[in-house]
């Protein structure tokens, strides 16, 4: 408690900090809002369903944009949705492929949206080594960015961003989907949050960007890692370009 005849100033800053914890809180309260009444459940992107926050989705657009990673690595098919998404994405960047990874089979009771850009990888756990030995492949020499959204328990995550994480370049992103789990459904932990916390714990490789929550609302709190440029550059130093805000 602030006694009275406290400096205007300290005054100030304890306004702000309670103004931000009570925003804290009204977001928490609104993304559980948002994921309980399930509107995200019917989101469509030319006619497919995504099953993502579109919040999350205009954020993963300008991250295909500002990195044009020219492979795009899924663990988490679900329906095919996001594949097809990020299919289309680099469809208007004229460069680049999909593989999205699955445990059900290709095969299975869903029809995947086709797409020429789109590999899809079914029947084998993401953590499966021939799998990871594929997109070691496909991956070598190759912008690449990693968006992992399979099965969201902790251990799984962890194995999965111990596995993923190198084929992520410089610069580029590892997303980790669903750490809101914490927020929405306390019956799954621990989860892809805990798992985040271990990650971090051992790696300087990754930086959590703050700025792709922009839009307060999201499903992956925490969850936009960006791998840190490697050091130093080869380009000569007046080449170097300047660093790009948000990145």
């Amino acid at each position: 408690m602030v006694k009275r005849g406290t400096p205007r100033h300290l005054w100030s800053a304890v306004r702000w900090q309670v103004r931000g914890r009570l925003d804290e809180a009204a977001y928490r309260r609104a993304g559980r809002r948002f994921y309980e009444g399930g509107s995200w459940t019917h989101t469509t992107w030319l006619g497919e369903n995504v099953f993502k926050n579109p919040l999350d989705l205009w954020v993963m657009q300008e991250i295909v944009v500002e990195t044009r990673p020219q492979l795009v690595v899924e663990t988490g098919t679900y329906r095919g949705g996001s594949a097809f998404y990020f299919a289309t994405l680099l469809d208007l960047l004229g460069e680049g492929e999909v593989v999205s990874i699955d445990v059900r089979d290709v095969d299975s009771e869903y029809l995947y949206p086709a797409h020429p850009r789109v590999t899809y990888l079914g029947g084998r756990s993401s953590t499966d080594p021939g799998v990871l030995r594929e997109v070691a492949r496909r991956s070598e020499g190759r912008r690449t960015m990693v968006l992992l959204d399979s099965n969201h328990s902790r251990d799984h995550v962890v194995a999965e961003l111990n596995a993923y994480a190198p084929f992520v370049s410089p610069g580029g992103y590892l997303i980790v989907e669903d750490s809101n789990i914490g927020v929405v459904r306390r019956d799954l932990l621990p989860g892809p949050m805990e798992a985040l916390r271990a990650f971090l714990e051992q790696t300087r490789d990754f930086e959590v960007d703050r700025t792709r929550e922009k839009h307060h609302i999201t499903f992956n709190p925490s969850g936009y890692l960006r791998r840190i440029d490697a050091a130093p550059s080869r380009l000569p130093k007046e080449a170097v370009p300047a660093p790009v805000a948000g990145r």
